[in-house]
């Protein structure tokens, strides 16, 4: 007898639960009822410094839009414009809350055409956003940008300060410009190698601070340096 009375009891417990849900879907496609309306709209950022007012602005609803007005995918194809957005997702969830998760892209340096600074990812990517002014001890490169910035900018960090920008020619090797008029040329191969050893001749000569209009590190057996007339 109880087996029987737990039976009909999860019966009907079923059939209540498939008809209240039944009733929600159908409510939410005809763009009525609760969820059929956007409750709360959430932006998630992997950079806790991220300016999250353009992501606002770009996904261009409020709380209280009907769901089925809503075009995510049009939605994410405007945070994806936005400049400094590297990857975007966009979802409805079933109560009606809409989330948009966005990764930033890692501004490591700038990227001037000598009047303007852009922000520069890692990744090479310039950011839309240039400003008239140079970020303080900020690596600077100029011309052609390759895919990967890590090695020539882990490189470069501990002589940052003298360098005034970096550039790479016939896009195999790099030249480093230094505030006082130094042009060093690194060389194709291991250029943080010689790095080093510009690093360590400035620490016990200071040689990065001397009336030198060269210094030509192409070749890894000597280092040759032209001196200002």
């Amino acid at each position: 007898m109880k087996k029987t009375i737990f039976f009909w009891m999860y019966f009907v417990v079923s059939i209540i639960l498939a008809v209240y849900f039944a009733v929600r879907i159908i409510t939410s496609q005809m763009g009525r009822g609760p969820v059929s309306y956007v409750k709360h709209i959430s932006i998630i950022s992997d950079s806790k410094d991220a300016d999250l007012e353009p992501v606002k602005v770009a996904i261009g609803i409020t709380k209280g839009t009907n769901i089925k007005s809503i075009d995510l995918h049009q939605i994410n194809n405007r945070v994806m414009e936005i400049p400094g957005i590297k990857n975007a997702s966009t979802r409805r969830l079933a109560n009606g809350d809409i989330i948009v998760k966005t990764q930033q892209h890692n501004i490591a340096a700038q990227w001037t055409d000598g009047v303007y600074f852009y922000p520069l990812s890692l990744d090479g990517v310039k950011i839309d956003k240039p400003t008239t002014e140079r970020d303080t001890n900020t690596i600077v490169f100029q011309g052609i940008i390759p895919d990967n910035l890590t090695d020539i900018i882990n490189g470069i960090s501990p002589i940052t300060e003298y360098i005034d920008y970096v550039n790479m020619v016939e896009s195999r090797r790099w030249n480093l410009h230094t505030k006082n008029g130094i042009t060093i040329y690194l060389p194709e191969n291991n250029p943080n190698t010689a790095i080093n050893k510009i690093n360590v001749l400035n620490q016990t000569h200071k040689i990065l601070s001397r009336q030198i209009d060269v210094i030509d590190m192409r070749d890894s057996a000597r280092i040759l340096v032209k001196t200002r007339k």
